[in-house]
């Protein structure tokens, strides 16, 4: 009974866990999802693995979303466990963080999309890292980085992880300042991008000769993809001048000419959300019209869009640095300067005190702010591609409120006895 009662709010967790599966184990399919079926060489290989082997061993989907469910249960599970130890919550504040971590899962747990394993991986991940920031050893370090790779390996919008990674570990060096912890934190490093490489390239390796590897070294997918959309969306029909060549200036008059009459270009509103309305006309009405210049040019799509985005970038970069600005301002604006104001604090404290505390809201706030960037200059703004970083850092925003004042009332309470 004791064993119950200590371990309730876990119990809950995987109670609700089963209802929601009870309630529904079939997959919710969209049309991403045949990317993941098909093992698309667009996306990183982990999670389309996960689904093959799952549909060998079972023979079903059903079993992806079981996995996905069960496995995001555990990390919560996990990550309460760790907020519990590091910041000494009380049962009504972890039953807390529990419930919020758990309600995200509610729209995504049965979509058959990388949503809910990287909500697991990014819980787990956050979790080691914490660890590691209090409690320096091999094992934290290990599975800090195994998930590193994990997350890597499923999207890669988790690109930014190198940057985060490094800022961590020259933190971690400042504060441990010892030949051991520096061997150690550089054997991870590069552990991390030889095997997020390696499994990546691996995968190309293994499909070298199918189809969709062949439209995959022909595609135009990449970090020039939206960045294309960006530099068509603040220039005009002027900037045509700025390319030499005869058949780009010829294609992008007609770009600029038919966009200006859609009213597609920042020019003519340029408000909340005409951006994202114009996206999908640059996108669409310039596909085959790239796809004939690539023809002529005997070049391929994406450099193309990287040579027209590099000029027009270049000429126009007050216009695309309002734009970026723009971007994150209409959208989630306050989970930019949130984490901006965290990061200068937490930097300032961290310089005169090297605590473990502002390392560890360094880490949280580096990571909210690269995801962000990531997603404002390579890709579509939408809420689920932020989830990862931002409801975390939501949690922790509540456990540090939690925290401090636990310790206030703390010292309230001496000087009211004294």
């Amino acid at each position: 009974m004791t064993i119950i009662k200590k371990n309730i709010i876990e119990i809950l967790i995987l109670f609700g866990v089963l209802m929601i599966l009870t309630n529904s184990s079939d997959p919710v399919l969209y049309p991403d999802s045949n990317r993941f079926l098909n093992a698309s060489l667009h996306d990183p290989p982990l999670y389309s693995s996960i689904i093959s082997l799952m549909q060998f061993i079972f023979g079903s989907l059903n079993s992806v979303v079981f996995l996905q469910t069960l496995l995001i249960g555990f990390s919560i599970i996990f990550f309460t466990k760790t907020v519990e130890i590091y910041f000494n919550l009380n049962k009504i504040s972890k039953s807390i963080v529990s419930f919020f971590l758990f309600l995200p899962i509610l729209q995504f747990y049965n979509n058959l999309l990388t949503e809910p394993i990287s909500y697991c991986f990014s819980l787990l991940f956050v979790s080691f890292v914490t660890r590691l920031i209090y409690n320096f050893n091999n094992q934290n370090l290990f599975w800090s980085s195994f998930f590193v790779i994990a997350l890597l390996l499923t999207r890669n919008q988790f690109i930014f992880l190198y940057l985060v990674i490094l800022l961590l570990y020259v933190g971690i060096f400042i504060l441990y300042r010892s030949k051991k912890p520096f061997s150690l934190l550089l054997i991870s490093f590069l552990s991390i991008f030889i095997f997020h490489n390696s499994f990546i390239n691996l995968n190309k390796f293994i499909k070298e000769d199918t189809f969709e590897n062949k439209n995959f070294l022909n595609s135009d997918k990449g970090i020039f993809f939206f960045t294309y959309i960006d530099a068509i969306y603040i220039s005009s029909e002027k900037d045509v001048d700025l390319f030499k060549n005869q058949n780009f200036q010829k294609t992008l008059s007609v770009i600029f000419k038919e966009m200006n009459d859609r009213k597609s270009l920042s020019a003519h509103y340029n408000s909340r959300g005409h951006f994202s309305l114009s996206l999908k006309n640059i996108r669409d009405f310039s596909e085959i019209l790239l796809d004939d210049l690539a023809v002529k040019e005997n070049t391929t799509v994406t450099e193309l869009k990287r040579n027209i985005s590099i000029t027009l970038i270049s000429s126009n970069f007050d216009k695309y640095f309002k734009h970026i600005f723009k971007k994150f301002y209409d959208s989630t604006w306050l989970f930019v300067f949130i984490p901006f104001f965290m990061l200068l604090a937490s930097l300032i404290e961290f310089f005169k005190n090297k605590s473990n505390f502002s390392l560890l809201i360094i880490f949280l706030s580096t990571f909210a702010l690269a995801n962000h960037s990531v997603v404002y200059l390579f890709g579509r703004v939408q809420p689920r591609y932020l989830i990862y970083t931002d409801f975390i850092l939501l949690i922790f925003i509540f456990i540090i409120f939690s925290f401090f004042l636990k310790k206030k009332e703390k010292k309230l309470f001496k000087a009211t006895k004294l």
